[in-house]
């Protein structure tokens, strides 16, 4: 049967069970009739918002995350908004970043280690509902940095019980399994910041060695200098006491590095989105930095400072509080909860 001769009935269900809002709008350009039905003033918006749902659903947690502001605590619910075309704009553009960690997820979850070489080779796409459930743990831990990252907490208050309280009093609406999914999401946070934005000493090494064998020393190591004078014999016209960016870009040891770790994931996931894929060469500099053009400003290490710097001051030395405040919520519901947590976070997704 042709889809023009279905009734409207008929179209408005197949409308309403479109996966994405592109969906809906290649759809409403293949015919007269149903650009018409999709324009009606009463079924643009439904259709539109159903279409949201499946492509970036769960809307329930997204909406709390689009509507939130410092003139209510994020815990109390307040009425959702009316449906509206600003609404949905919003929602798509904190759904893109949410899409974005799960097309991400499966690489630096199943990805080989020292520990675990074969992890790859499980490696696979995510599937709707795994999708659906990671998108709503991103719009979660983006509330919670919105909510309780900012310079209105500093340092001295992370441990004062009023903010303690008032911290635990977003996290106990949510079960133990949600808890351990935002968990989850937050360890492949931290590990794309270690792997791909802040490595430590250590890992930038062995990635050196790694590609360029033993005996050859970092660009801008201590060997430098030495190496620098030998190799400006042999080539004359290039000039080895010109550091080569990217080539020293250690975060500090290991000690040193966790406490710039934990800094790091104060940022929301838009913004650990764009440094990483700026810092993989996905990203333009402009979209961190503002009017700064190209490399000028110097290495992949100081393009992060910079953006980091113009946090202001409370950011530094003051690390994320989200795990605490999971541990802390989960340890009231007693010890078998806390087993669940580390459970599910070691399986992931799975």
């Amino acid at each position: 049967m042709h889809l023009q001769s279905l009734p409207n009935e008929t179209l408005f269900q197949i409308l309403h069970s479109l996966s994405s809002i592109d969906d809906v709008l290649c759809l409403s350009l293949t015919s007269h009739r149903l650009h018409d039905l999709i324009s009606r003033p009463s079924q643009r918006l439904p259709i539109l918002f159903s279409a949201a749902e499946h492509q970036l659903g769960p809307l329930t947690s997204a909406i709390p995350l689009c509507t939130h502001n410092a003139s209510q605590p994020p815990h109390i619910p307040r009425p959702p908004p009316a449906p509206s075309l600003s609404l949905l704009r919003q929602l798509l553009h904190v759904g893109s970043v949410a899409n974005a960690w799960a097309d991400l997820y499966p690489s630096i979850h199943w990805s080989s280690s020292n520990n675990n070489p074969e992890a790859s080779a499980s490696r696979r796409f995510l599937t709707s509902t795994e999708r659906h459930r990671l998108r709503r743990a991103c719009y979660r831990i983006w509330l919670y940095t919105l909510a309780y990252h900012h310079s209105s907490f500093p340092r001295y208050s992370r441990r004062q019980p009023a903010t303690i309280r008032l911290r635990a009093a977003l996290l106990r609406g949510w079960s133990t399994a949600e808890l351990a999914e935002m968990v989850d999401l937050q360890c492949i946070m931290r590990k794309v910041l270690a792997r791909h934005i802040c490595p430590s000493n250590g890992a930038v090494i062995r990635r050196h060695k790694e590609r360029c064998g033993e005996d050859i020393p970092l660009v801008g190591g201590p060997a430098f200098d030495t190496l620098g004078q030998k190799m400006q014999r042999y080539n004359p016209s290039r000039d080895f006491s010109v550091r080569q960016p990217d080539a020293w870009e250690g975060w500090g040891d290991d000690v040193a590095h966790y406490y710039v770790l934990e800094d790091m994931l104060k940022l929301d996931p838009m913004d650990i989105m764009q440094l990483y894929q700026f810092c993989a060469g996905n990203g333009k500099l402009g979209e961190l930095v503002g009017a700064v053009d190209g490399w000028r400003i110097g290495t992949k290490k100081q393009v992060v400072e910079t953006h980091v710097a113009g946090m202001g001051d409370w950011f530094l030395d003051n690390g994320q509080t989200l795990g605490e405040t999971v541990n802390f919520v989960v340890s009231e519901r007693g010890e078998d909860e806390i087993e669940g947590v580390g459970a599910i976070v070691a399986d992931g997704l799975d």
